[in-house]
């Protein structure tokens, strides 16, 4: 039995484009860009078919996944939720990522690679942020068996899932990145007791959108 995810980023905000670590700590709606990428996927994903949806609680997110379960002929729920959202960071949200690398230098390096031991002021460590979403993702794929599942969250959060799915990133090579608005999709196959990642950071869909691949500077939002 085969257990599908497809999972959007959310679109874009102020912060993004300020370069403003957003985390779990920050509660923003999309700008006006973010909200022409939203109705953008939407369209994208206006025929696709979806048992379930969930979405984090946090605006940015949140904003998205209704416009996308406006414009869906499956007519799913949707159900907005504390496990996807953002990673708290504490101290840390909020600030520019400028000032975050001079002030917590260590800290700000687990944003690019895999540090998953870091433990931000205030906030969420690594292991609990990882934990948190792969017990909710692993809890979705037995609950929702051979179902089809939308998500929409954050750029952190699927980090979290790409660890989960496809393996630890080595310590040397930076974690892979999707933008805003993307598009990307998992599995769990049942009979293998297995994950596998299907599909990232579809962006076509955004064609004639600004929709900068930004660097992992000011990535985690």
């Amino acid at each position: 039995m085969i257990t599908e995810f497809v999972y959007v980023r959310h679109g874009e905000t102020a912060a993004n484009r300020a370069g403003i670590l957003q985390g779990g700590g920050v509660n923003v709606s999309l700008n006006e860009n973010g909200v022409r990428q939203a109705h953008a996927v939407a369209e994208y994903l206006s025929k696709e078919h979806f048992d379930i949806a969930f979405a984090s609680e946090l605006l940015r997110a949140a904003e998205t996944a209704q416009i996308i379960a406006e414009r869906n002929v499956s007519g799913f729920q949707l159900h907005l939720v504390p496990q996807l959202r953002e990673w708290c960071c504490g101290e840390m949200d909020g600030m520019n990522f400028s000032d975050i690398y001079k002030r917590f230098p260590v800290e700000g390096r687990s944003f690019a690679f895999e540090q998953i031991e870091t433990q931000m002021p205030g906030g969420e460590s690594g292991v609990e942020f990882q934990a948190r979403v792969a017990n909710f993702v692993t809890e979705l794929s037995r609950t929702y068996a051979g179902k089809r599942i939308l998500l929409v969250a954050h750029g952190g959060v699927l980090q979290r899932i790409f660890r989960m799915v496809a393996g630890v990133v080595q310590r040397e090579n930076m974690l892979p990145l999707a933008g805003n608005a993307s598009v990307s999709s998992f599995i769990y196959n049942d009979e293998l007791d297995a994950w596998q990642l299907t599909s990232w950071n579809r962006n076509d869909h955004l064609k004639g959108i600004p929709h900068a691949f930004v660097s992992r500077v000011i990535w985690l939002h």
